[in-house]
């Protein structure tokens, strides 16, 4: 008798197994300067669909992202917002070779309404200005250098309207949702909030920098770095106000 019921249980599980469904693929993580996140959301879909591949990612202020790669975080590839987080995770022995640079972006001044703010306004009495972290996000350390050097930023740290976000998406929150007057932002971030106008700043734009993370590398990943900084990314990146770096 035991005998005869253990066939159907032997052909239920087998059969269990023809119906389950594919489990998903593993995701192949990249960590990228929040300022790249409009571009790649683009981006990461179409390369996943024409690869077959499974690229996900995960955005913040580049020394935080550092800080987690050094933590042991399983990401493949670091987009960093500057060369110095780079050089950081390089000296570390975080990336598989030297940095090397792939966009450049503009940082801008918004606000919220129809006119497009005059640089000046930042120096003007009782407007907060937000500005990332300049500790952990490079467009925060570009910020507030560029604040000092217009003789801005002690006298708006000093009156407490001086707004620090985590990162430029956080800071691009807080000036269109109020809790500021003005935001200095990455081009990129600026042209996706709506309800303001931006201006550029009279300064030279960022240098972006990237590298594979040694070990946790895959070849989806290699891939995606290598589309970055080829011809092929410049559409969707100049979608997004990113400049092509000289080859």
């Amino acid at each position: 008798m035991k005998a005869v019921l253990k066939r159907p249980a032997v052909f239920l599980v087998f059969s269990l197994l023809f119906m389950a469904p594919s489990l998903p693929a593993r995701a192949e993580i990249l960590a990228a300067a929040a300022s790249l996140q409009p571009a790649l959301e683009k981006a990461l879909p179409q390369f996943n669909r024409e690869h077959g591949a499974n690229l996900r990612g995960v955005y913040g202020a580049s020394g935080n992202l550092v800080r987690q790669i050094e933590n042991g975080a399983p990401f493949g590839l670091f987009l960093s917002a500057d060369e110095k987080w780079a050089r950081y995770a390089r000296e570390k022995g975080l990336l598989d070779g030297d940095p090397l640079p792939f966009v450049k972006m503009p940082l801008v001044l918004w606000r919220m309404g129809s006119d497009a703010p005059s640089l000046g306004l930042p120096g003007s009495d009782g407007l907060r200005v937000a500005i990332a972290n300049p500790e952990t996000a490079p467009f925060g350390r570009m910020a507030k250098e560029y604040l000092q050097e217009k003789g801005f930023f002690e006298k708006i740290e000093k009156s407490g309207r001086l707004i620090l976000g985590g990162d430029v998406l956080k800071t691009a929150l807080a000036a269109q949702s109020g809790g500021a007057d003005m935001a200095i932002l990455p081009l990129s971030v600026a042209l996706r909030l709506e309800g303001g106008k931006w201006t550029e700043l009279d300064t030279p734009p960022q240098v972006l920098f990237g590298g594979l993370v040694k070990g946790k590398k895959t070849a989806h990943l290699e891939a995606f770095w290598a589309f970055l900084r080829s011809p092929g990314a410049e559409p969707v990146m100049k979608e997004f106000g990113f400049i092509p770096v000289d080859r």
